[in-house]
C-alpha cells in the first residue's frame, strides 16, 4: 500500500484530528447527560471547546492549502 504524500497525507491527518474531536465530544456529552442539569454547564463547555478545535482545524486546512471538509 502506497502512502499518501504532501497535502492529501495533510488532509487525512486533520480529517483524522476532526474525527478525534467530534468522537470526544459525544462521548463526553453522553457522559455529562447522565448527571441531568447538573451536567449542562460541562456540555457547554464542551461544545465551546469543539468549536474551538473546529476552528484551529479550519485554520490549519486554509494554512497548509487543504481546502475542504469532510463531514
Amino acid at each position: 500500500m502506497q502512502e499518501p504524500r504532501g497535502d492529501e497525507a495533510t488532509l487525512q491527518g486533520l480529517q483524522f484530528a476532526e474525527q478525534m474531536v467530534d468522537g470526544f465530544t459525544e462521548s463526553a456529552k453522553v457522559y455529562w447527560r447522565m448527571w441531568g442539569p447538573l451536567g449542562e454547564p460541562m456540555i457547554q463547555s464542551i461544545d465551546a471547546w469543539a468549536a474551538m478545535q473546529h476552528q484551529y482545524i479550519q485554520w490549519l486546512r486554509e494554512t497548509y492549502g487543504a481546502q475542504g471538509r469532510s463531514s
